[in-house]
């Protein structure tokens, strides 16, 4: 049923990526966030079985999940961050909500064929999930893009440290959020994951204010 979703919705994704012709940056990262759930649904109870984790749900959850979607999630930025236009690595924030919410998507579809009961319980998860996950996945992989901004504009092994520790602080934001699911604190998480969500899209829009990349561009 999963892989079912996933092709139903991935394929009309597909070809609006096809029509598209100034925005397939941003929806071509969008697509592979849905790509990197199914990726991250199939490998997952294999590599726990590997790690003896199958019962371990609540540090699945906490630690290992979170850090291996994270790293997973932004994986086009990884590739602009070498072979990218120079006018896109200001906005690598933006590429990396896309990813996030992307995959968040497809989540929500997972959850909606598995935990909903009734119509009415059916909308309900979907608010609750598109006010609190959604925003957190967003979140989380857009700041991981703004940390791969910093190391492209610093380069060399400062570079490299900028971006682990942008990985870090993102798969720590999405643990610490799961861990507020995981204990049933859904109204605190909920509140939380908005208050970021908008607190990292104004810090962001003040910080590429007059990127040096973007000069004499049409990003400018």
């Amino acid at each position: 049923m999963v892989e079912a979703v996933f092709i139903g919705t991935i394929i009309p994704l597909l070809f609006m990526w096809g029509l598209l012709r100034h925005s397939r940056p941003l929806f071509g990262c969008f697509c592979w966030g849905a790509v990197s759930f199914l990726v991250i649904y199939l490998v997952s109870p294999p590599l726990y079985r590997w790690l003896d984790l199958t019962n371990a749900y609540r540090f699945t959850a906490v630690v290992v999940g979170p850090v291996f979607e994270e790293l997973l999630k932004p994986l086009p930025l990884y590739f602009l961050l070498v072979w990218g236009a120079r006018s896109l690595t200001p906005f690598f924030y933006i590429l990396g909500l896309a990813c996030g919410m992307g995959f968040a998507i497809e989540e929500n579809l997972v959850y909606l064929i598995r935990f909903s009961e009734g119509e009415e319980d059916s909308r309900m998860l979907m608010v609750l999930r598109s006010f609190s996950t959604c925003l957190m996945h967003g979140v989380a992989t857009g700041w991981s893009g703004y940390a791969l901004t910093l190391a492209k504009r610093r380069g060399g092994a400062r570079g490299g440290a900028i971006a682990i520790g942008g990985l870090l602080l993102a798969s720590l934001y999405h643990g610490a959020f799961n861990w507020t699911m995981w204990e049933g604190h859904l109204v605190a998480g909920m509140l939380v994951a908005f208050c970021f969500f908008i607190a990292f899209l104004c810090l962001m829009k003040k910080m590429e204010i007059r990127a040096p990349e973007t000069e004499g561009t049409q990003w400018e």
